[in-house]
């Protein structure tokens, strides 16, 4: 009899361990993008190809990337990028969002010490994107929650 209990509840547990694995990935926020090459490249250096989505979630990247937290300029795509790299989110907006959205942003990034960077980008399709190593989210509204679950999924 114990050995039949034992044998139902590993049972139980693989299938529930399959279930978790399974569902789990279909939760994660923003839509999973193939990765491009983890590849360094110089400032000045020509891409040595496209770039799958906009804004870029992997790819050719300079060395060095910026400093975390608020930038009000707008800085290349291959600077942030290698934010990416060193596990980190990155918060861009059109200029064209309203400014009390935008503060509403910088007061986001504002509460992370490291992990997270904010730019304006004029090529932004959305006028928010939230971008990590390989997913991005895009959409044209402010939703905290939605901004604050990426972080956290991410960072």
């Amino acid at each position: 009899m114990k050995k039949k209990f034992i044998i139902l509840a590993v049972l139980f547990l693989l299938a529930f361990g399959v279930f978790w694995f399974i569902k789990t990935p279909s939760e994660k926020p923003g839509e999973a993008v193939p990765f491009q090459p983890n590849e360094v490249i110089k400032p000045g250096d020509p891409l040595p190809g496209i770039y799958l989505t906009n804004p870029p979630v992997s790819g050719w990247h300079y060395a060095d990337k910026t400093s975390w937290g608020v930038h009000d300029e707008e800085l290349p795509d291959q600077i942030l990028i290698a934010n990416l790299v060193d596990g980190g989110v990155w918060i861009s907006y059109h200029p064209d969002l309203p400014p009390e959205i935008i503060d509403s942003l910088k007061k986001i990034v504002s509460e992370y010490k490291t992990g997270v960077v904010l730019t304006p980008r004029t090529n932004n399709d959305k006028l928010i994107s939230l971008a990590a190593w390989g997913r991005l989210d895009k959409f044209d509204y402010f939703d905290e929650a939605r901004i604050l679950k990426f972080i956290n999924a991410y960072k």
